[in-house]
């Protein structure tokens, strides 16, 4: 599950429903707050679950039945309890063809049974049921059915989907509702002639009523999974479908939407491959379909069927790939959550820690080492905003309740702390760990320890101290590295201290890192064991380097308040430091205050060498706000730039620039349909703030391009206001 867009491209919090409830200085994963949570116990095995519904639209309402086919996993049972949402009507419940009692409690679902259903031996327990005006929401609040209605603007505007974790599939379906049991499942679900219903597994039939009107639809799992993760979704759609090395590819998007799949989904072949050679496991699932929805948020990875939200959908022009990150965090479950899922959920970071990792790792297969760096980097900054209000281990059965432990501790946490790990062992090591995790536990709820156990038998590293540092308890390391230089001895002189708060659980910890020594545009990585409070080591240089750079790669989670440069560490840094971040961070603070021109020149002389898709500096902002009219040149060959965004940021540090004519040619040339939107739209912004009158046709012209959300066409309107 993702309740963002990601971390790549939407500056939008992951929230929960018990985000509100989090306030400064109280920890919500502590009591009274938070309270102890085990795996349920379990009274049967589920073997199957089989849905039959009929969706009245015009009154909001399903009705039917459905079969949980469970098998009892002790004699003696008189009473079998199923969850079932407080909105279900139940009519009757039957067992093994037999009427049976009931009582219906809040979420629980007693029934009766006859005294010859024995250990082991299946049953059938069939339930008749109905909902009314379901109100379910994706996140923050209840999950279950929830009902997509028409809008003035669009009235096509409806059908419907369902959203099951944590607990909520209950709410539209009596079954055990948990994820420590897997089952095979199929939906049948009537519907509206001109609706398409896309579920889990196969499609088995797709038939129309005798008289044209109804349309009954019948999908089937026939691979084990969690409860949670059973999906329907409903409505008039555009689908287009493929094939991945024969597995069924579907893309179903609102009808209407239909022109925004190929830019939506475009790479999911090559996620698909991706992930299947890296981790040694093929794809499990028989088909995968990404589903599109109206008013559902963020990603929800339903086993072989992903429900996404709506306005995540892209075009070309808007960016590479913008929907790739959710995409590639949800693909990821069907590996992590989906073909192995979590038991209880103390264990979530199994699921989406994995899943984030993963979206990592496809930024670096598509986008090079820039992309992955930023986004750990973002990650590990997302968690430390959150670390500021509370802490508490990756790993957790002291929770207020299931919900709560979708935070930035599980999701970007848990996915730095994976990126840890993978540099701690190695590709080779750390790979081998994940095949042998995958298939050791192939469609079967897991623990933690599980997990640690695979590393260590692949790696012949013991990874329990590892799992006790990052996992199991609170907190991250906060570090104060300087060095200095014994010209006497020739020697850089590294110190580093610890300085984090380990007064609730923080360890000191120990951790393998590294030195960069910069000389003349050389970095030499040395080892550099942390153990301690304060940790010193010197190493022999023939000169003194032009700068050092302590976790040169950031090969780890890691706070660092104040990196403590020099001056005159900068432009080496500017120039070689072999992470972005750093990079980044040294042009920052090159140009903060008054800096020179040679110093603004030698910057936007690195930054025009900058010329990959995923650039070391993802923007130029910090340049172009000086708005030094010399600067002009290097600004209109950004407008080449791969890069949509530093095109973008171009034109608009060009608008704060003198109108000239040559510059206003190269803006009004922008204006097309071909152009990235942002840079068209920006373009449009400059014009009208250097001349309205001039640039009217411009204008005029720009009201007939197409674009997604008509960004264009509305930009074009502000620039011809009087």
């Amino acid at each position: 599950m993702k309740k963002t867009l990601g971390l790549a491209f939407l500056v939008t919090s992951i929230a929960c429903s018990a985000s509100a409830q989090r306030t400064r200085g109280a920890n919500p994963f502590a009591p009274p707050s938070a309270s102890i949570h085990y795996a349920l116990d379990r009274e049967f095995d589920l073997k199957n679950l089989s849905v039959d519904l009929n969706v009245d639209y015009a009154h909001l309402t399903i009705s039917g039945y459905c079969v949980n086919t469970v098998a009892p996993l002790r004699d003696g049972l008189s009473t079998i309890h199923l969850m079932a949402g407080t909105d279900l009507k139940i009519a009757a419940v039957w067992v093994a063809g037999k009427e049976a009692k009931f009582t219906h409690e809040g979420r629980s679902l007693a029934i009766t049974l006859p005294a010859e259903v024995k250990k082991g031996v299946t049953v059938d327990v069939k339930v008749e049921y109905s909902a009314i005006n379901t109100k379910a929401q994706p996140f923050g609040g209840i999950g279950g059915w929830a009902w997509i209605k028409p809008t003035e603007s669009n009235p096509q505007h409806v059908g419907f989907w369902t959203q099951g974790e944590s607990e909520s599939n209950s709410n539209w379906v009596p079954t055990w509702d948990y994820p420590n049991d897997f089952t095979t499942t199929q939906t049948r679900v009537t519907v509206p002639a001109d609706w398409n219903v896309v579920g889990n597994g196969n499609l088995i039939s797709d038939q129309k009523s005798p008289d044209g009107k109804r349309r009954t639809f019948v999908w089937r799992m026939t691979l084990p999974h969690a409860t949670y993760l059973l999906s329907l979704c409903g409505g008039p759609f555009d689908i287009k479908t493929d094939t991945w090395e024969g597995v069924k590819l579907m893309y179903v998007v609102p009808k209407g939407d239909g022109w925004l799949i190929d830019g939506s989904f475009g790479d999911t072949k090559d996620m698909l491959s991706f992930y299947s050679k890296i981790t040694g496991v093929k794809y499990a699932w028989p088909k995968y379909a990404q589903d599109a929805m109206y008013g559902f948020g963020g990603g929800m990875e339903n086993v072989s069927a992903t429900t996404l939200q709506e306005t995540a959908l892209t075009e070309p022009r808007e960016g590479f790939r913008r929907m790739a990150s959710l995409n590639s965090h949800e693909l990821g479950h069907q590996w992590f959550g989906d073909f192995v899922t979590c038991k209880d959920w103390g264990q979530i970071w199994l699921n989406e820690s994995f899943a984030t990792f993963m979206q990592f790792m496809y930024f670096e297969h598509s986008r090079g080492k820039n992309g992955y760096d930023e986004e750990i980097e973002s990650a590990m900054r997302e968690y430390f905003n959150e670390a500021r209000q509370y802490k508490r281990p990756i790993m957790t059965r002291m929770y207020p309740n299931a919900d709560s432990m979708f935070d930035s501790h599980t999701y970007p946490k848990g996915g730095a702390v994976i990126h840890t790990l993978r540099r701690q062992l190695g590709d080779e090591a750390f790979w081998a760990g994940i095949k042998l995790y995958l298939t050791t536990n192939a469609h079967t709820p897991v623990e933690s320890w599980q997990l640690c156990k695979a590393f260590t038998d692949a790696s012949g590293v013991n990874c329990e101290p590892f799992f006790k540092q990052w996992i199991y308890s609170p907190g991250h390391p906060v570090l104060d590295p300087q060095w200095t230089w014994d010209e006497a001895a020739k020697k850089v002189v590294v110190t580093v201290k610890q300085t984090q708060n380990t007064s609730e659980g923080t360890p000191i910890y120990d951790i393998p890192a590294k030195v960069g020594i910069l000389v003349n545009g050389k970095l030499t990585r040395v080892s550099f064991h942390i153990t301690g409070l304060t940790n010193e080591a010197s190493f022999s240089s023939d000169v003194k380097p032009d700068a050092v750079l302590f976790d040169p790669d950031h090969d780890f989670l890691r706070e660092v308040p104040e990196s403590h440069w020099s001056a005159t560490e900068l432009p080496a840094i500017l120039k070689y430091a072999p992470c972005c971040i750093d990079r980044v961070a040294a042009m920052r603070s090159l140009l903060a205050g008054s800096p020179s021109d040679e110093t603004i020149k030698m910057v936007a002389e690195v930054l025009a060498a900058d010329n990959e898709l995923q650039p070391a500096f993802s923007n130029i902002r910090p340049l172009a706000a000086l708005k030094k009219p010399y600067l002009r040149a290097f600004l209109e060959a950004q407008l080449a730039h791969p890069n949509f965004d530093r095109r973008a940021e171009a034109v608009a540090a060009l608008a704060d620039l003198p109108a000239d004519p040559g510059t206003t040619q190269k803006l009004r040339a922008l204006v097309t349909d071909k152009d990235p939107i942002s840079v068209v739209r920006n373009a449009i912004h400059a014009l009208a703030n250097w001349d309205k009158k001039a640039n009217r046709d411009v204008f005029e012209k720009a009201l007939k391009i197409p674009s997604h959300r008509d960004v264009i066409k509305n930009a074009a309107k502000s620039a011809l206001e009087d």
